[in-house]
């Protein structure tokens, strides 16, 4: 399951660099862009950033419980072990 995650946090990274990368695409081009295609575009961009933000926080509370619920099932094998020499 940690592996799953770590794979979903590096495509996650991926997401956030490729909207990075645009980003510095756009500011490149040293243009003033007005009307409703700029609007259209940093509502869109808005809504990726947004939506980053949650995948990151969503990927955050995955790892937090799977690593809780590791930790749980080697603490009660543990425990059983004790238990039964």
């Amino acid at each position: 399951m940690l592996a799953l995650v770590d794979k979903a946090r590096l495509i996650g990274q991926r997401i956030e660099d490729s909207v990075a990368e645009v980003e510095r695409e756009v500011a490149g081009l040293h243009v003033r862009w007005d009307g409703e295609g700029a609007e259209a575009h940093q509502e869109k961009h808005d809504i990726w950033c947004r939506e980053i933000r949650e995948m990151q926080a969503a990927l955050s509370g995955l790892e937090f419980a799977v690593r809780l619920a590791r930790e749980r099932y080697i603490a009660t094998v543990q425990h059983n072990m004790r238990m039964w020499p």
